[in-house]
């Protein structure tokens, strides 16, 4: 082929020739407002109106003030950004809708103080009128959506500059008589249902910040023949929460620390992940259970009069789950455990996962957590910040609990089950440089005797004093050290990223 004819095989337009159907689903990909712009193409003007699928983000309108409206002491909202999605709305002819995204900086904040004030003043009154007519035109949009058989729908309400808990829109209850949706994604706002729901294809429910009042999620749930998935984020204002489900794959759950009990009863269920107040917990019918996470999301606190029963009772409901990850603060209860000699749940998993502010007080938790996961093939280590010093709030564990965190793997004198027998894989990544890293690193070296490999990601910057890059003399120092460190596998391979 001559360099011409190459010139105009590359210069030649194939996209404007493919199907209206093809380039519909292309346009449905886009964010809304790329899409709009193509009515500026002759060969898609007329192609917009038809897309599928419809996002809506405040935030990312063009020439949208976050600023501006963050600090407005009254409702005042961005019209030339209610303008689009109404002209959107108007014009779209499309005879199904696949998506509805609309992230939307909205409040009833005037609404809920006129709820507790006996006096309305006319400005007030104003104030009221526009978050009602607000909220009603947003019912209006969704609505639209929904009759066209929506698929998937994501609302998010939150408000400029505010973090506290808040529901700033009611959904309307007809969204929980929707049997096309497959997704509901809800953020910032509140559901108060009053009967069953009609849920009947959802199979992914997520709620952020959500205000849930009553028995608003025992409605939902009984009307949820399929779900699979569901994510209950820091949400609130229910009394009591029973999660009962038969079909439940995957559950995430995020606590306030303000959380009533929670009883999860789900024998279906095979991923089960907690942050926040995760002691609320009642958890029973779980023995399908196949991956657990729990993190904390607090500083730990050492009590020397806390054995920390509630957690050992939470953790004994979910010893058969395969793979277990676990958060810094976890690993110092394991390492309260070990110290004071009190009974810690024995674990029947085959991957673990420890996620660290590496601290000298981790190293009896690591161990013990070792000696308690018999079964151990696959160990990951992830190191998030490394401090040299003793937590100020272990000061009372000094002198009765202290010991030589240089010495501490050296003293170790008696087998580990899952190091002589199982343990296969070990990742370790992020500050793993530090002098206890390295001498817990070498422990697993000379200890694990089916060891077959051994990879590292060593974190090149530290933030403590501010950008410290290391040199390259040290790493190849590190490097050389692990190499020739012992090692109780012939076969064992360390490698280094």
């Amino acid at each position: 082929m001559s360099a011409r004819q190459r010139s105009c095989n590359f210069n030649e337009d194939r996209i404007s020739g493919l199907p209206d159907a093809i380039l519909i689903h292309i346009l449905s990909l886009l964010p809304t407002i790329d899409s709009l712009n193509t009515i500026l193409i002759r060969r898609f003007n007329h192609l917009w109106p038809f897309i599928h699928t419809l996002t809506f983000d405040q935030c990312m309108f063009p020439g949208h003030n976050c600023v501006y409206y963050s600090q407005a002491n009254r409702p005042d909202y961005d019209e030339r950004f209610l303008n689009f999605v109404r002209h959107v709305l108007l014009l779209n002819k499309s005879p199904t809708l696949y998506k509805l995204c609309l992230d939307f900086h909205f409040s009833l904040s005037h609404s809920v103080r006129q709820r507790v004030s006996s006096r309305t003043d006319r400005w007030q009154y104003d104030c009221l009128r526009s978050e009602k007519r607000m909220a009603n035109e947003i019912g209006t949009w969704i609505q639209f959506a929904l009759n066209k058989n929506l698929k998937v729908l994501d609302l998010s309400f939150s408000a400029h500059g505010t973090f506290e808990p808040q529901a700033y829109y009611d959904l309307p209850n007809f969204v929980l008589s929707s049997p096309h949706l497959v997704e509901l994604r809800l953020a910032y706002c509140k559901i108060n249902a009053k009967k069953k729901s009609e849920l009947k294809a959802l199979t992914t429910f997520y709620l952020d910040n959500v205000m849930l009042m009553d028995q608003s999620m025992d409605y939902i749930l009984s009307g949820c023949p399929v779900l699979e998935e569901l994510t209950l984020w820091f949400c609130y204002g229910h009394r009591r929460l029973v999660l009962l489900n038969s079909n439940l794959k995957t559950l995430v759950l995020g606590i306030r620390w303000f959380g009533t009990r929670i009883h999860v009863s789900c024998p279906t269920l095979l991923s089960l992940d907690m942050s926040g107040t995760v002691e609320v917990l009642d958890i029973t019918n779980v023995a399908s259970i196949v991956e657990v996470s729990v993190n904390r999301m607090e500083k730990f606190d050492f009590k020397e009069y806390n054995d920390y029963q509630e957690m050992r009772i939470l953790l004994q409901t979910i010893t058969g789950a395969k793979t277990l990850k676990l958060c810094s603060w976890f690993a110092l209860v394991f390492s309260s455990w070990q110290l004071t000699n009190l009974p810690a749940p024995t674990f029947s998993c085959k991957m673990l996962h420890l996620q660290l502010d590496f601290v000298k007080w981790h190293l009896p938790g690591i161990l013990n957590l070792l000696k308690h996961c018999p079964s151990l093939e696959n160990l990951i280590i992830e190191i998030t910040a490394y401090y040299d010093y003793p937590s100020r709030n272990a000061t009372s564990w000094i002198h009765p609990y202290d010991f030589d965190g240089d010495e501490f793997w050296n003293m170790v004198d008696t087998p580990v089950q899952c190091l002589t027998h199982h343990l296969k894989t070990v990742e370790v990544a992020g500050f793993v440089m530090e002098k206890h890293v390295i001498h817990f690193v070498e422990y697993l070296l000379r200890s694990s005797m089916v060891l077959e490999e051994m990879v590292i990601f060593a974190e090149k910057q530290t933030w403590i004093y501010g950008p410290i890059t290391l040199m390259s003399g040290k790493v190849q120092e590190f490097e050389e050290r692990l190499m020739n460190a012992p090692k109780a596998s012939a076969s064992a391979a360390v490698v280094f990223y």
